[in-house]
């Protein structure tokens, strides 16, 4: 039976396609994909724990879904609010470096049936890292949204969590791929840790865009506005 972090998920998921039917906010491109990422993590999610249960290794199954797709659906999410050309560019990139290097730790150093794939979600972690760092910056110094109150900004509040569970996830998977034993004699602890960070940032991915416009979705009649 899944657990709450899938429930979490699926709430989350939910609450934004309530947003997509009732309001057509400014943030659609972003809404999309956050919308399609959610649908990927649910179901790797899902697969995920039916393969562990079955005893089967699904390794392959957080490689592929959360490494390489889930990364490039949130490098695509902050490419979408990027209107620097020159970092577009650098964005487009990397990805492309990004993914030759995947080609190649898979073939050569860590294969997709063997462990995470540690020295890929490491660079990629970094980039989404850097990328949250940069909107961060540019939120605060009213480079972008500067008419609009920081706490109702959705793009806030999301880059917030990538870049803290992207921050909890390097060192977990680090210390795990360099110590071992350390996280094995605390499993338990750590797993529960991993599954808060992650069910918290897709909490907030549906959540951040349907909080500042609650009222208005509570209260279909009185004049609604939208996202600007």
């Amino acid at each position: 039976m899944p657990s709450f972090y899938h429930f979490i998920i699926g709430l989350s998921l939910l609450l934004i396609l309530v947003l997509r039917s009732r309001n057509k906010s400014a943030y659609r491109k972003q809404i999309n994909i956050i919308t399609f990422t959610l649908v990927v993590v649910l179901i790797m999610e899902l697969a995920g724990l039916y393969t562990a249960r079955k005893g089967i290794n699904n390794t392959l199954i957080y490689n592929l879904g959360w490494i390489y797709l889930e990364s490039y659906l949130l490098i695509a999410y902050f490419y979408s609010l990027e209107r620097n050309l020159i970092w577009r560019k650098r964005v487009v990139k990397i990805s492309v470096l990004l993914l030759i290097w995947g080609v190649i730790n898979s073939l050569f150093f860590e294969p997709l049936f063997g462990a995470i794939q540690f020295f890929s979600l490491l660079p990629f972690g970094l980039f989404l890292m850097i990328l949250s760092i940069r909107l961060l910056y540019q939120l605060l110094n009213l480079e972008i949204y500067s008419q609009r109150s920081l706490l109702v900004i959705p793009h806030f509040w999301i880059a917030c969590t990538i870049l803290f569970f992207y921050l909890e996830a390097l060192v977990l998977f680090g210390t795990y791929n360099f110590f071992p034993s350390v996280i094995m004699e605390n499993v338990i602890i750590v797993s529960m840790l991993n599954k808060m960070m992650a069910g918290l940032m897709y909490f907030i991915f549906g959540f951040a865009f349907i909080f500042p416009d609650l009222p208005n979705l509570l209260n279909p009649k009185k004049n609604s506005h939208t996202f600007s």
